[in-house]
């Protein structure tokens, strides 16, 4: 899997086909409540702002195109959460559900010489202009065909997928493609309803509310952000660009986890330890207050938007594998208070909350080795939506090819240079660690 951003977005043009999910059956009402995260998600998009994540499986042989029908069908069918759409009464808002879908040819579009990123602009304004979450089935759906491959493209409103659901969804179209069952589909209406059960349960004297407590009094209560000044002034949001960095290569991460695990720590904390410490060696503080999102109630096989929110405070200072080793703990703390999901947080909590930025910094991680993907000449990317913002988020990630980072951040030119700068810290943090093992092993 490779990580980008709409504004940065280039694919290769051909003929465009386009397919269109239309409902099978009556939608019911589904009794899953709606999430925090959904409600911020949904209150966004009511505003106008976009909030859609692509799949793109780059195929390098040209892919019968019924086939490609069916199968999205098929995997669409399998998954309650993509049969579902949100209606909102007054500042009610519902989930409905409906039994069956099938998949239409929607228009086809020949290839008109647009050059890569303005071939990409357009379909950008065709995914935004059909993932409308109030919508039933709202997901685009569409190949680009040519003489030297296809670009299978899915597009789904955030509320509907997350990074891991768009692992299962890929490996999903490639394995009907092949003629091959998938693995067994889980119910992503059942990870949101265990979510929502949890968050039921929560009672006054939860200790993960202490927890929660303490991090926030920790942050002068507001809301994590990004804490080097990106030249974004209070109360202002700008476009969002995105940088994207290749931290180590598969060997090199190999050589990282196994020296990290021998200092008792694991990959992802180390990871952020680099991170957390190139902030502090910019300016930052000793300890960098960041949300991290973690799986919250979905199984292998679920697609639906179910991540939690673990706060957490990454030890910046000192001996680099002290630290690493304290944030491995500090990690192994955090995940526990995501269980209890935002609502009881801010039930407790949000008459403290002070106004902060409209955006969170956020360090997230995903293992794709650890999942299910595609054949190996198949290249699956993810790419998301383009919308103001007012802080730093960084997403790291895993894969055959190494340890990757992708940086959305407002788009000024010393954000540019500051998080250029943190980038290069942080990988000679990195190199810290590779380079005695690399040169004992040339030696």
């Amino acid at each position: 899997m490779k990580l980008s951003s709409s504004e940065s977005w280039a694919v290769e043009p051909g003929e465009l086909v386009c397919w269109r999910a239309v409902p099978g059956g009556a939608a019911a009402r589904s009794s899953v409540p709606v999430s925090e995260n959904e409600r911020f998600h949904l209150a966004s998009i009511a505003a106008g702002q976009p909030g859609w994540m692509a799949l793109t499986l780059d195929f390098p042989e040209q892919i019968d195109l019924d086939q490609f029908c069916e199968a999205v069908g098929t995997m669409i069918a399998r998954h309650d959460a993509l049969r579902s759409h949100y209606v909102q009464t007054g500042d009610v808002v519902t989930r409905l559900l409906h039994p069956g879908v099938d998949v239409k040819e929607e228009f086809r579009q020949a290839d008109d010489g647009l050059s890569a990123s303005a071939f990409a602009s357009r379909l950008a304004g065709y995914i935004g202009a059909t993932c409308n979450p109030f919508e039933p089935m709202p997901h685009f759906l569409a190949a680009v065909t040519r003489p030297g491959g296809t670009t299978l493209v899915c597009a789904f409103d955030h509320c509907y997928v997350d990074a891991r659901s768009l692992a299962v969804v890929s490996t999903e179209i490639c394995e009907l493609l092949a003629g091959r069952a998938p693995a067994p589909a889980e119910s992503g209406l059942d990870a949101l309803r265990i979510v929502a059960e949890a968050e039921a349960s929560v009672t006054a004297d939860d200790p993960r509310l202490s927890g929660w407590e303490q991090f926030l009094a920790a942050t002068g209560w507001t809301v994590p952000e990004f804490p080097l000044d990106l030249g974004v002034a209070a109360g202002e949001s700008l476009p969002v660009h995105t940088m994207v960095r290749t931290l180590m290569s598969g060997d090199d991460a190999a050589t990282f986890s196994s020296t990290v695990h021998r200092r008792g720590a694991r990959t992802y904390p180390a990871v952020l330890t680099c991170a957390g410490m190139a902030i502090n060696a910019a300016g930052g503080p000793d300890e960098v207050a960041t949300v991290v999102p973690t799986g919250a109630g979905a199984g292998p096989g679920c697609v639906s938007w179910s991540v939690g929110n673990a706060p957490m405070l990454i030890s910046a200072t000192g001996d680099l594998y002290a630290a690493m080793y304290r944030n491995t703990r500090r990690l192994a703390a955090a995940l526990p208070l995501a269980e209890i999901g935002l609502t009881p947080v801010y039930a407790a909590f949000g008459d403290r909350l002070r106004p902060g930025r409209s955006d969170v910094f956020m360090m997230s991680y995903v293992d794709y080795t650890r999942l299910p993907m595609p054949r190996g000449d198949v290249v699956v990317r993810q790419i998301s939506s383009q919308k103001p913002t007012d802080t730093a988020q960084w997403w790291f990630w895993r894969d055959r090819d190494g340890i990757h980072v992708r940086v959305r951040y407002p788009h000024t030119d010393r954000a540019v240079a500051v998080l250029t700068d943190t980038l290069d810290t942080m990988q000679a943090l990195v190199g810290t660690v590779l380079e005695p093992v690399l040169a004992a092993d040339a030696g």
